[in-house]
């Protein structure tokens, strides 16, 4: 069980410049924060202050293992930003989960929880009066939720103990915003960001429920593409409301770890497939679960049919800003590769514009800049999404008025020779 906080934007909890390393002049130092000892998923040894956070650029939320419902969505989530991070993790910037129930969650239990989630952060146990009080410095802890359970707060902190720079942010924040702020905002912005104003930021299209709720709920564990990514925490499920039965996917969805305390074959044999990563309750309401089971089931049928005209990718979400016939357009789509190998889009042609790029956002120094790439690679049942703020089109020299509801035809070439035509509406 946990507080759901129903504030998840930024908290700042102090900007302040230190005059030293050790944190002199400011209080967010030596002096405010405690610095119990604690013990590491391998065994050894360490002290919050000293060892964990000093000097370093942090994520740290409170979790426990038997958690039925959000602790593992929140793990699945931070491993996103792992992936983000890359090699940066453990070196610029540091991971810990500290467990809430220090009884269950001993050294080896936690090195268990790791493993199964691939996590590469580090775990932490410690006297149960330690973590509290250190969920109360953190601000995370929630006094009248007390009541012998494991209700907690589900936030996090992430924060820059050398600099005096903390936030308190929701675990289920997108990965890439959550990585931006951890390696850039909390560096200082060692140079300007370059980006656009934001009052010429294009209108996004209206979002069904159910997809919704399959990107913040599902989509951190699983795919609709028909096949399963490498290192995939749970089932793709193109086309699984026609393998399984209605009922059976309502209550999956509402209540699986009831259907697993009931020995459910197909439940167990899916905990078994998958290394026994607890499938969240996730406290959907029958709407809400009808409304992600209607969203996958129209998601396959869109691949699908893309797949039986022999198309390289499947493709949605097809649109154009519109803006100044002068100016360079932004073009953005959903990609994904049904097919059992990667494939490599290397050129987009249309007679509406003299040259088409893909650009990206990528950490360059530590910043994160524009910049051009020769190739997208979609891996075999993978899905690139080409969105405003991440990867996107930059469709230069407009030839043709470029105007609202007007459609552009664009063919994709890819490195094996093969070309697929996409209709683009101008919004």
């Amino acid at each position: 069980m946990h507080f759901r906080a129903t504030i998840l934007g930024l908290v700042l909890i102090a900007a302040a410049t230190l005059d030293s390393a050790n944190g002199a002049g400011s209080p967010w130092g030596a002096d405010y924060f405690p610095n119990p000892q604690l013990v590491t998923q391998d065994g050894d040894i360490v002290r919050f202050f000293d060892d964990l956070i000093e000097d370093k650029i942090v994520a740290i939320n409170f979790i426990y293992t038997s958690c039925p419902d959000t602790c593992p969505l929140e793990t699945a989530q931070l491993m996103r930003v792992q992936n983000i991070l890359g090699d940066r993790l453990g070196r610029d910037v540091h991971f810990y989960s500290i467990t809430i129930d220090p009884e269950h969650d001993t050294p080896e239990v936690l090195k268990e929880y790791r493993a199964r989630f691939g996590a590469k952060w580090t775990f932490l146990t410690g006297a149960e009066n330690d973590i509290i009080d250190l969920r109360r410095k953190l601000g995370l802890y929630v006094e009248e939720i007390q009541d012998g359970s494991n209700n907690h707060n589900v936030n996090m902190i992430i924060g820059n103990q050398a600099t005096g720079r903390w936030m308190k942010r929701s675990p289920f924040e997108n990965p890439h915003v959550l990585a931006d702020q951890l390696g850039n905002w909390l560096t200082g912005w060692r140079s300007p960001p370059v980006g656009e104003d934001y009052a010429n930021a294009p209108t996004l299209r209206d979002v069904p429920p159910g997809e919704r709720l399959f990107r913040t709920r599902c989509a951190t564990c699983h795919t609709i593409t028909g096949r399963d990514p490498e290192g995939a925490l749970g089932p793709d499920l193109m086309g699984v409301t026609d393998r399984r039965e209605m009922n059976w996917l309502l209550n999956w969805l509402r209540a699986p770890d009831q259907m697993l305390r009931k020995k459910d074959p197909i439940a167990m044999a899916l905990a078994a497939q998958y290394n026994y990563l607890p499938m969240p309750n996730m406290r959907l309401n029958q709407q809400e679960a009808m409304d992600i089971i209607v969203y996958i089931e129209n998601e396959s049928r869109w691949i699908s049919k893309s797949r039986s005209h022999g198309d390289v990718v499947a493709i949605s979400n097809a649109w154009i800003r519109e803006a100044p016939q002068t100016e360079t357009k932004a073009g953005y789509m959903t990609l994904v590769n049904p097919g059992r190998e990667s494939v490599t889009l290397v050129n987009l042609e249309s007679n509406a514009f003299g040259r088409i790029n893909i650009h990206e956002m990528a950490t360059v120094d530590g910043l994160m800049k524009m910049q051009e790439i020769n190739a997208l690679v979609i891996p075999a049942g993978g899905r690139i999404e080409l969105s405003p703020g991440g990867q996107h089109l930059m469709m230069n020299n407009p030839k043709l008025p470029i105007t609202v509801g007007k459609q552009i035809d664009v063919t994709l070439e890819f490195d094996s020779g093969s070309s697929q035509s996409v209709a683009i509406i101008v919004k």
